[in-house]
């Protein structure tokens, strides 16, 4: 794996605080870090997780009457029914 140094500067309270959690944690500061910007990485924003359930449902009285009805796609597009 190639590395390469960053250098951040960080207000006091915040340096002692990355100290003490990492000493807690058993782990370098360097590791710990390394770990926080990994996971942040990694997070997908709600709008990601979602986008396949995004569009418009027809929902008016007269829907409930056709073949494709709201309920049916709901139930169609629960990820928990697949």
């Amino acid at each position: 794996m190639h590395t390469s140094t960053l250098t951040i500067r960080l207000p006091q309270e915040q340096r002692d605080a990355l100290k003490e959690t990492a000493k807690r944690l058993q782990k370098s500061e360097s590791d710990f870090i390394r770990e926080l910007l990994a996971r942040e990485f990694e997070q997908v924003s709600f709008a990601e997780r979602a986008s396949e359930f995004m569009g418009c449902i027809e929902s008016s009285p007269s829907a409930s009457n056709e073949k494709d009805s709201f309920r049916e796609a709901i139930q169609r597009n629960n990820w928990r029914a697949k």
